[in-house]
């Protein structure tokens, strides 16, 4: 196809941008369209949609400040634990267990419903009544199970489903049980009692996948730090404001609470190890106790001597000292069997144990725990393999090593103090082995005395501590101000309209370009000059006359179509103008493009001014200028080439001054021999010699090539395309034809096209 080349270097063409918004323009129609239907569809949505309420609150994490716990964090290979403290919160925060307890804790697991005219609205703490009830038959999870309290006793409920109905009158206070749900309603009395219309509502209740809906606020819900700040903005999203701000206040009230109860089950494992210390010491303090009695009621009093006393005080301090270490080696023992477990979840260690001990091991076991708190948080949203949950690993082990080899100096220690203290009672006790058996008892029964009354004095002591300790715990989360609505958050009418006319702007803009693509036909001159360089000569209206009415110019000289075939006719006389007599040839791509019916008014045009003309009828499978001068076509072109008939013989007069036609005659069934035949080139040449204008109607070149052999030789070929008929690759025929057989002056007529689509200067603007 010939390509049309434009000498614009620009890089935005005027032209281009003109057409656009011609394009625009003329599909305007369906830009108001899709318009108004966004826009309206936009609207109805806002109004029909669910709508989401925000709730949003504000938790302050204070950092943990602890000296020796940032020097341990600061030796491990990369611990940064003040900028993952925010994260790991926001793990938790997010976490599914957290959504459980929220949800559990809410009582989401059945929601309740008013039917409405129109809709049923959800209802959050505003109905007379509470249910409690179990689901069996997962499929009846959504199923609204209508119910209509009937008086402040009894109640009517019905469940109906494809598979399932079910229906029954029940009292307040009893069970419902089914095989496929059960459950029990608790009547509002008051409310009840004070509505005399209420039994005019239809109430409902669901029952709500509980795993749903953990998926469902897990969705919706939002933790983000904010920036420079240890403070985590907090928001999640509901059908029902109140129920949104309940959440929240909810979920970070569990969250607070669990990380105090998760501080205090340190302080809860030292207690019940303290206490389990106290009731053995107890008891063996009562015995000794209980033995002294019986040894003063038996014996007569005696008194020891000064030495004998100052052994005995000896004796006892030795003892009670051997106790205390004895005490804190068993702690010792317990913290080694704990770093040598191999639960890595263990989450509580007996840390504060060791501040009997060493305030350097106490420091790494608060640490050791920090890093242990930090793994749990990881879990709720990664797996054990994962980087995070790794690294955290590695830092747990190397902390756990320097904490062991801390433990084992220290066990040592221990050890070699009870082994001193042993020693030295060994000598103390040989000596006391030389007194009398009266005094050596009663020194031993005193000795025990003292050394398990001390003993529990510093349990007491140790426990009174841990007590305190533990009340001191105070949850190291803050909500900065309680949960608050922010109104509507989506959809938003503003955003909704926009959306809508969005859409329908794309959508018309879609459509228009579909219908430049995919649509295949030309309807306009401009469409035609989109894909040709090629000459358009004229462009013809529509109208009813042509379709009843061969001769327009000669039946309606004022109309439309009559003045674009002038303009034709004045645009003829630029082709060929030193050519004394031309030959214009009409043809098409298919039938009913209106060849004929311009070649009739082409040439009835030229006559009534005043030129010569003679129309040849070559479309010998087809004919149709006998119809339209209203001849008898016996005789003709067929004639003429087979010797049956003269030139003068086959030419006829016509009702139009200086307009003859030469008809094609009797059918014949080799017509394309014919068109090929010598006597046909004869025939023009002889037709030339008489006439100014000799125009040739031939068969459409889409289906028969009987046209290609005369185009070669007409001075002006005229081809023939319909609005809205022709398709746009009828134009690639003609460009074929014409680059393929070196066709010269080849031009277009558009036919039938649209009053309102015919530029000025193509006849248009006097047709209506």
């Amino acid at each position: 196809m010939e390509k049309k080349i434009s000498g614009n270097n620009n890089l935005i063409d005027t032209r281009d941008i003109k057409k656009t918004f011609q394009t625009i323009g003329k599909n305007w129609y369906w830009f108001v369209l899709f318009l108004f239907l966004g826009a309206g569809g936009s609207v109805a949505y806002f109004y029909n949609a669910v709508k989401f309420y925000g709730a949003t609150t504000q938790v302050l994490i204070k950092p943990h400040k602890d000296p020796l716990k940032d020097a341990v964090a600061e030796s491990l290979p990369g611990a940064d634990m003040k900028t993952e403290e925010i994260t790991n919160e926001i793990m938790v925060l997010k976490s599914t267990r957290l959504m459980d307890e929220t949800i559990k804790k809410l009582g989401l697991d059945i929601s309740y419903y008013i039917e409405g005219r129109v809709k049923t609205g959800e209802v959050y703490k505003g109905t007379p009544f509470e249910v409690q009830g179990k689901l069996i038959d997962t499929r009846l999870y959504e199923v609204p199970v209508k119910l209509k309290i009937l008086n402040g006793q009894k109640y009517r409920w019905e469940i109906s489903t494809e598979f399932y109905s079910k229906s029954g009158e029940s009292s307040f206070g009893d069970p419902v049980v089914t095989p496929k749900f059960s459950f029990l309603i608790m009547p509002d009395s008051n409310v009840i009692s004070k509505n005399p219309k209420i039994s005019d509502i239809n109430y409902q209740f669901r029952f709500r996948n509980h795993a749903n809906l953990i998926k469902k606020y897990k969705k919706l819900f939002k933790a983000e730090p904010v920036q420079e700040a240890s403070v985590i903005t907090i928001s999640i999203e509901d059908e029902v404001p109140e129920r949104a701000i309940d959440f929240l206040n909810t979920m970070v009230n569990l969250y607070i609470e669990n990380s105090v109860a998760v501080n205090k089950q340190v302080n809860e494992n030292t207690l019940q190890f303290i206490d389990g210390q106290l009731s053995q010491v107890e008891n063996q303090l009562n015995g000794v106790e209980s033995n002294l009695e019986q040894f003063q009621r038996e014996k007569t009093t005696l008194n020891l001597g000064g030495e004998q006393s100052v052994l005995f005080q000896r004796v006892v301090e030795f003892d009670s000292e051997k106790a205390r270490i004895n005490i804190k080696l068993k702690t010792i023992d317990m913290l080694y069997e704990y770093l040598t477990s191999n639960d890595a979840d263990m989450a509580v260690s007996p840390a504060i144990l060791a501040e009997q001990n060493d305030p350097a091991l106490s420091g790494a076991f608060n640490e050791l725990f920090a890093l242990q708190q930090r793994r749990t948080n990881l879990l709720f949203s990664n797996t054990p393999s994962s980087p995070l949950v790794t690294q955290a690993d590695q830092q747990i082990n190397i902390l756990k090593q320097n904490i062991m080899g801390i433990v084992l100096n220290i066990r040592k220690k221990l050890t070699n103090d009870i082994n001193s203290l042993s020693s030295q009672l060994n000598e103390y006790q040989a000596t006391m082995r030389q007194m009398p058996t009266t005094q050596r008892g009663l020194v031993n029964i005193n000795r025990n005395v003292e050394i398990y009354s001390k003993i529990y004095e510093f349990l007491l002591e140790t426990r009174a501590q841990t007590v305190i300790a533990k009340a001191g715990i105070v949850a190291d989360k803050v909500v900065l101000e309680p949960a608050y609505n922010n109104a509507s958050v989506r959809p938003m009418l503003a955003t909704s309209l926009a959306a809508g006319i969005g859409i329908g702007l794309a959508l018309s803009m879609l459509v228009v370009f579909i219908k430049g693509v995919f649509y295949n036909y030309i309807n306009t001159k401009d469409d035609l000059k989109d894909i040709t360089s090629l000459p358009i000569i004229g462009v013809i209206g529509k109208t009813k006359d042509a379709e009843s009415e061969y001769m327009v110019v000669d039946k309606f000289p004022q109309s439309q179509v009559a003045e674009a075939f002038r303009v034709i006719r004045t645009n003829l006389s630029y082709f060929a103008p030193k050519v004394k007599s031309k030959v214009l040839l009409v043809t098409s791509s298919v039938a009913s493009e209106g060849k004929t019916f311009c070649a009739v008014n082409i040439a009835t045009t030229l006559a009534k001014a005043k030129k010569r003309v003679v129309l040849v009828d070559l479309d010998l499978h087809k004919p149709k200028q006998a119809n339209a001068f209203n001849l008898q076509n016996d005789v003709g072109v067929t004639s003429y080439v087979v010797g049956k008939a003269s030139l003068n013989q086959i030419i006829k007069d016509t009702p139009i001054e200086n307009l003859q036609v030469i008809l094609t005659g009797p059918r014949t069934p080799n017509a394309s021999e014919l068109i090929v035949d010598p006597m046909m080139e004869q025939l023009i040449e002889d037709l030339k010699q008489h006439y100014e204008y000799v125009i040739v109607d031939t068969p459409p070149v889409g289906l028969l090539s009987d046209a290609l052999v005369f185009m070669k030789h007409a001075d002006i070929n005229m081809y023939v395309l319909k609005a809205g008929y022709s398709k746009k690759d009828f134009v690639e025929i003609a460009h074929q034809i014409t680059e393929k057989n070196e066709i010269k002056h080849m031009s277009f007529i558009l036919n039938g096209v649209n009053a309102k689509n015919i530029p000025a200067g193509y006849g248009g603007g006097y047709y209506a």
